[in-house]
């Protein structure tokens, strides 16, 4: 406990996935169906309730449609927790080796909430997104540098629920506008890395083996 192990490796997914998302661009079309205007949604971190307290309270300086994700919990992932495994070396040189603790395996549950104005609007994001998840999206990241000067690649993946709440408002007042809001959520299958101890392990050397083979062999019991 005395070691902080920290390494921006939830900052670093979220990052990833809210690049994957943040280029949504919607068009307006006419009664012929055919596209007049090409809107760019505005991509906001923050939990859905503040995104309309300030749309309502704060002059509407966040305008319609908008995307709104936050982390809604982090669990460990049981599934990918195998057995008690110390880590993994990795080799620099001809005599050198890195030792890497093994990272713990979490889940991050992502919210996501879309406000629109229109019906139309709606349906165009969830079309530019849906079929694309299904049924996960994968990210690329790094290892972290503090650990390994080589920074492997990580591929995780992005799990989609397959589930879309929709809400319509149904109560409005004169003043209130309409807004139509779709509820949906992710998992990222991620990593949280150990710190190095500060005592490393010996390094493992190489053992050379000769192996004779034979096509069979007689074991005399007598």
């Amino acid at each position: 406990m005395k070691q902080q192990g920290f390494f921006f490796e939830i900052k670093d997914v979220v990052t990833q996935f809210v690049t994957a998302f943040n280029d949504v661009t919607i068009n307006r079309y006419n009664k012929l169906r055919e596209p007049q205007e090409k809107i760019k949604v505005t991509y906001v971190y923050a939990p859905k309730q503040r995104v309309m307290y300030d749309i309502i309270n704060k002059n509407q300086h966040i305008t319609l449609p908008v995307i709104a994700v936050n982390i809604s919990g982090i669990a460990r992932d049981e599934s990918r927790v195998f057995n008690k495994i110390l880590g993994s070396y990795y080799s620099t040189s001809i005599d050198h080796s890195l030792y890497l603790p093994q990272p713990v395996p979490i889940n991050i549950s992502i919210d996501m909430s879309i406000m629109t104005k229109y019906q139309t609007d709606m349906d165009k994001i969830l079309s530019n997104f849906v079929p694309f998840t299904d049924p996960y999206i994968v990210i690329s990241w790094k290892t972290p540098p503090e650990l390994l000067p080589t920074t492997p690649e990580i591929r995780t993946e992005v799990m989609w629920s397959g589930n879309i709440g929709m809400k319509y408002p149904y109560d409005l007042q004169a003043s209130t506008p309409a807004r139509v809001v779709a509820n949906t959520n992710f998992t990222i299958k991620s990593w949280l890395f150990k710190p190095i101890p500060t005592e490393e392990p010996s390094n493992i050397f190489k053992i050379t083996s000769n192996f004779v083979p034979v096509s069979g062999f007689e074991i005399n019991y007598e």
